[in-house]
């Protein structure tokens, strides 16, 4: 009995030194993430400080990122030829890199492991493309661009354009908003750091997919993050018209997009005149239909009462035999 006893005992201290010792650990990994991220973005303020009034084509690093993530090992499209060579060929000073999906995995558990489950958590691989676009620039600096966008003249000659001071270009698109399609930063900007802090806090279902895509981690994302960001002077804007027709182009992708994104887009690029058409036929189908359901609502209550009228007959005329029997049987 007392052998039994110690044997507890002793179990139960084991059970306590282990549960510490799982505690501790998992105490001191947190406290270790925690200085890495802190760390990582005083340096990234040091580094934005030390730069500020050096030309962005002197301190971006000359490299081009492209990405091409897919869960079902689908080939990349044969249209997107010239627009991934279009890079190379007006760009041969700068390193090229297409990321697949077991590079940024590999990649995440090195480098950023902490997000590798929100990473690998998200529903679609447009958002893995999203976000990883965002960790690879901070990371190493440079130029992303989508599968499907066209360079049509050299990055360099839009990095002379630009301002001191200007350490991060980031396309305006339409209807409004920021595009993600292309973005130039110097390495470790305070920007995409803030936009990575956040994307744990966004990574949620929105409805609908387009939304959840957008919202979560795509173009809507970075413009909200923009709106708040306070180190705006450090942004370059590059207008619509110099994005889409001076200096890149795009041609069809949208490999993303589902029935919603499809039926959004869609309605968008309708004309004024098919607007006020479609208006007008879905008005008149929309007064045809309340008609149609006032007929209906008519002959409907019209059958009901006819329907009660011909069961209220009948009950009368059951009762009138029931008295003609009844009357019948007294006189017997």
């Amino acid at each position: 009995m007392l052998l039994r006893k110690k044997i507890s005992n002793c179990n139960r201290w084991t059970i306590s030194t282990t549960i510490a010792v799982l505690f501790l650990l998992e105490l001191c990994i947190m406290c270790c993430w925690l200085l890495q991220l802190s760390t990582e973005h005083v340096q990234t303020i040091e580094d934005q400080g030390r730069i500020r009034n050096v030309s962005l084509k002197d301190v971006m690093p000359k490299r081009i990122h492209q990405i091409w993530t897919t869960t079902n090992n689908q080939a990349i499209p044969a249209r997107w030829d010239a627009s991934r060579k279009s890079w190379e060929i007006k760009n041969g000073n700068y390193v090229f890199t297409l990321w697949t999906d077991s590079m940024l995995n590999e990649f995440f558990a090195k480098e950023y492991h902490w997000f590798l489950g929100t990473y690998k958590s998200y529903y679609y691989d447009v958002q893995r493309a999203d976000a990883a676009r965002l960790f690879l620039l901070y990371h190493f600096g440079g130029v992303y661009s989508d599968m499907d966008i066209v360079c049509r003249r050299p990055i360099d000659e839009l990095l002379a354009e630009v301002k001191p001071g200007k350490t991060i270009i980031i396309p305006a698109t339409k209807p409004f908003g920021l595009a993600t399609d292309v973005i130039l930063v110097i390495k470790r900007h305070p920007f995409l750091w803030s936009a990575i802090l956040s994307l744990k806090s966004t990574n949620r279902w929105y409805g609908i997919p387009y939304l959840t895509e957008m919202l979560s981690t795509g173009p809507l994302f970075l413009t909200e993050h923009y709106r708040q960001y306070s180190g705006k002077e450090s942004v370059f804007i590059l207008p619509e018209q110099l994005y889409t027709r001076t200096y890149f182009g795009h041609v069809r992708g949208e490999s993303w997009h589902q029935w919603d994104g499809r039926l959004i887009w869609w309605l968008w690029t309708r004309s004024w005149k098919q607007w006020a058409i479609g208006a007008m036929i879905f008005f008149a189908s929309l007064a045809l239909f309340c008609v149609f359901l006032m007929l209906m609502t008519k002959c409907f209550i019209r059958y009901k009462n006819s329907k009660v009228c011909h069961t209220a007959l009948l009950l009368a005329e059951k009762c009138r035999i029931r008295r003609v029997r009844t009357s019948k049987t007294h006189e017997y």
